[in-house]
């Protein structure tokens, strides 16, 4: 395989890693045992992670190598917000301009998705043809729109979204029914109902941080919760005036 070959496959590779969590947040990105698992040089692996930093999903430290790029509360938040912002622009453009072939994109991606299982059989992770689904399904919606600036930008967006929304999964606590969510949307982006759609797109995108929020995450700015025996025991006087609890009611048999 030709040396540029070999280090574009690094970089393929090694993204799909880190968007899969395999490397978590702020983990060290060791550049020797980088090149030994893919069995490419190091200079490979150096290529591959400058494009990564330059992608935002790998940092640089000064004298210290690279880490994967942390992911923190703060950076969700804003991340989230401004992703709205730009895929709710780009929607209400494509609902405007989009012609029959659009909604025919539309359709058939959205067909495939809710035909596909998210998570993968057997295992407690996301279906890779899922995940590729998914990414074409959100790209049909907007593909209409004609402002490459705002598709530049959204595809940019995107990709630091799916860190996150891959953490979903090991980390989040509360379902929910994302084939609703989808067909809800395709159905008032066909109805040409812009407001009704950019809405539902917008719940849909804050409805993942959410979910992330209220996890266990791994972010870099969690604040740490109280152990139990950490918390502070009421005083005597506030035991003494607390009301007696009532006793529990008894399950009949």
């Amino acid at each position: 395989m030709p040396a540029k070959s070999r280090t574009n496959d690094t970089y393929e590779r090694l993204k799909l890693e880190i968007l899969n969590n395999v490397h978590l947040p702020s983990s060290r990105l060791r550049i020797d045992q980088l090149a030994e698992t893919f069995d490419v040089s190091l200079g490979a692996v150096r290529e591959a992670l400058s494009r990564l930093t330059a992608e935002g999903l790998v940092a640089a430290e000064p004298q210290r190598g690279f880490i994967v790029a942390p992911a923190s509360i703060k950076d969700l938040v804003d991340l989230t917000s401004v992703r709205i912002e730009i895929e709710t622009r780009c929607l209400k453009r494509a609902i405007q301009i989009g012609d029959v072939a659009w909604e025919g994109r539309v359709v058939a991606s959205w067909h495939q998705l809710s035909h596909t299982a998210v998570e993968a059989s057997g295992r407690e992770e996301i279906n890779p043809e899922w995940t590729r689904l998914h990414s074409e399904f959100h790209e049909s919606l907007l593909s209409a729109c004609d402002s490459a600036w705002w598709l530049k930008l959204r595809g940019q967006l995107y990709a630091q979204s799916e860190r996150y929304r891959r953490l979903v999964l090991p980390y989040g606590k509360i379902r929910r029914n994302v084939d609703a969510e989808h067909k809800a949307i395709v159905e008032t982006v066909l109805a040409r109902e812009a407001k009704a759609a950019c809405e539902l797109l917008s719940q849909h995108l804050q409805l993942t941080a959410d979910i992330l929020l209220a996890s266990d995450a791994p972010f870099d700015d969690a604040r740490p919760k109280p152990s139990r025996a950490a918390q502070p025991k009421p005083s005597r006087s506030a035991q003494q005036s607390a009301p007696a609890r009532k006793p529990k009611a008894k399950l009949h048999s």
